[in-house]
């Protein structure tokens, strides 16, 4: 395997090209015995050197050549790396400045010292597109070759790792000592004003702005960072187009355009149809979340008796790539990345499709191989609907859409937390209906719709019945009013529950499935409490460091977060998330709860809707 990156430096700039498409890597005669000596244990490789050449070989003449012609270049070996037992990955680079001629890198030749033979042609692989050109220098700007050959050896542990001090450095190298620098930046704490984070300490109880956050307020002071200002409601189609967002003459929260909308250019002398969308045209409300990038950075961690939770740690945002940040897995869909992903505006309610209207009552007429999902306002939000069977009516709205998952919910619960510096929503935005009387025998939440005029903003509004309709710039009720179902979460519990002990989670982004730990289902390291209380502390796990689910209860209804927490039953459960109508102080963005099995469902729960545009895909 052979990969090459031709680069241009100026200054400290770097622009990298791959374009080489280079055979496999033959190993030579001379290789192959020098293979033999270390198998019989009679011999070790020491790898020395990598030789450009410009003569064009084929592949057929490889395995016999002892030596290469017209060698250009040749650059010390300034990497060995153990891939795994078998296989080494040696890494070279070749720059330009003392090359009088340019010529075209046709062969590259991997040098290795044989104990008895000295210095031999290990292996060869020649270059097939013809396009490698390595130019001569010209006095001000330095081109060079980054190259990276895998090659088995039998048994990696008798290879040398040791390398020439006077070797120049790879990419490999810099981008490695790049991401050293990041992670001792991310420790000490960022500067940049276009990274933006918050540092929780939760055994001090205390959250403070940090970096690009630091002096800035809620709301205004985030309108213009395109994770948080960015974000705004739209109306989106069934096959997953914008037709309008909040402030055009033609949006609409009915769930059906009210007047036709023409996206051609005005004007225009032959518009597309596809962009002309006539009035009654099926639409959801949704919110548009821009992408974003993210890093936790742990500074206290603590084990459990299984897994770890965060004593205190920052979390960043940034509306660009930086070193160090990964995209948010909300815009990784199996594997594929999205600009934008679409989240519901209102809590969902049904479309009844053999009669082709919305429930506006939650009437229990749902017929699970038709009906639709939906997000429109002026409805009493739908219930007695089981995950699986939210997960069903979500499809049956097409490719692209699904409920609320851990991925989606992780994304808004992240900058909430960042541009609130706090978890509790309830004391930042609004307690939202959370202290209704219950009548212990049906579905009292409010109708949809009651932020409509908060347009993309946040904030509370009090609806005719005079209860707290809350809204985090466009997704109104992530906390009160009804629980929602978040599917891609499977928690496998033990046998019996008791004080002290933990689950497992698994969790996936796609192919959402009930009680499985199977793939796409990944253990993510990190382990649910067991129990009822107030959250103090969240789970950990590098690559799952995104989410924010509970791993101790030792809290109370205001700090360190505030939300409650429950985890009593054994064996799987699924999860819901928020709180219904009675909850009190105890509801919130970060109220998370394992009652449910994947059977279960009752008049306290329902479901929200996600557009994720990868998924059109396949």
């Amino acid at each position: 395997c052979c990969d090459i990156g031709i680069h241009r430096n100026k200054t400290i700039e770097r622009i990298e090209i791959h374009m080489a498409e280079f055979s496999k890597l033959v190993i030579t005669k001379a290789g192959q015995a020098l293979l033999a000596k270390m198998i019989a244990g009679t011999g070790s490789i020491t790898f020395t050197k990598i030789a450009a050449s410009s003569t064009a070989y084929t592949l057929a003449q490889l395995e016999a050549l002892t030596a290469i012609t017209n060698i250009k270049q040749t650059s010390l070996i300034s990497k060995v790396v153990r891939t795994n037992n078998v296989a080494i990955q040696v890494e070279a680079a070749f720059i330009n400045s003392e090359l009088k001629a340019g010529y075209y890198m046709k062969t590259l030749g991997l040098y290795a010292v044989d104990p008895d033979a000295g210095e031999i042609l290990y292996a060869v692989t020649i270059e097939n597109s013809g396009s490698c050109y390595m130019p001569p220098y010209n006095g001000v700007t330095v081109s060079g070759a980054y190259v990276q050959l895998i090659t088995t050896v039998g048994n990696a542990e008798n290879v040398s790792l040791a390398v020439d001090a006077a070797a120049v450095a790879t990419i490999g190298d810099i981008q490695e000592l790049e991401a050293k620098i990041a992670d001792l930046q991310a420790y000490i704490g960022y500067t940049d004003s276009d990274i933006y984070g918050v540092e929780v300490d939760f055994t001090n109880k205390r959250i403070t702005r940090i970096a690009g956050s630091e002096n800035r307020t809620q709301g205004t002071g985030f309108d213009n960072i395109p994770p948080f200002g960015g974000r705004r409601r739209c109306n989106l189609t069934n096959d997953g187009k914008v037709v309008a967002y909040y402030g055009d003459s033609g949006f609409s929260t009915t769930g059906k355009l009210t007047k036709a909308v023409d996206l051609n250019p005005e004007g225009a002398e032959d518009p597309d149809p596809s962009l002309q969308f006539a009035a009654g045209t099926i639409v959801q409300t949704m919110v548009e979340q821009p992408k974003f990038y993210y890093k936790v950075v742990p500074l206290v961690l603590e084990k459990n008796k299984l897994g770890s939770k965060i004593r205190k740690a920052r979390y960043y945002v940034s509306a660009t790539p930086k070193t160090g940040f990964k995209l948010h897995p909300a815009f990784i869909e199996n594997g594929k990345e999205n600009e934008k992903i679409y989240l519901a505006a209102f809590d969902g309610s049904l479309w009844d499709a053999s009669a082709a209207t919305y429930i506006l009552d939650d009437a229990s007429v749902m017929d699970s191989a038709t009906d639709m999902l939906s997000s429109i306002a002026n409805v009493k939000p739908m219930s007695m609907v089981a995950r699986k069977n939210a997960r069903g009516i979500a499809k049956n709205r097409g490719d692209g859409w699904s409920q609320a998952y851990a991925a989606s919910i992780a994304a808004s619960q992240l900058l909430m937390l960042i541009e609130y510096a706090t978890f509790n929503m309830q004391s930042a935005i609004g307690n939202g209906v959370a202290f209704k009387t219950d009548d212990g025998a049906t579905n009292v939440a409010e109708n949809t719709g009651g932020s409509v005029s908060l347009g993309n903003g946040s904030g509370t509004v009090t609806n005719a019945n005079g209860y707290p309709i809350v809204s985090y710039r466009g997704e109104e009720n992530l906390w009160g009013n009804i629980w929602y179902w978040v599917d891609g979460m499977n928690e496998q519990n033990p046998a019996t529950i008791v004080d002290g002990e933990y689950g497992t989670l698994f969790v996936a982004d796609h192919d959402f499935a009930d009680d499985t730990a199977t793939s796409p289902y990944e253990n993510t390291g990190i382990h649910p409490c067991c129990g009822n209380g107030s959250v103090s502390a969240f789970g950990y796990a590098e690559k799952y460091d995104w989410m924010f689910v509970p791993a101790e209860k030792g809290g109370t209804s205001v700090l360190p977060v505030g939300d409650y927490y429950g985890n009593t039953n054994p064996n799987w459960r699924i999860a819901r998330l928020g709180g219904r109508w009675d909850n009190a102080v105890g509801a919130g963005a970060f109220y998370w709860d394992f009652y449910h099995p994947a059977s279960g469902y009752g008049r306290e729960v329902g479901a929200r809707l996600v557009f994720v545009p990868s998924r059109l895909e396949g």
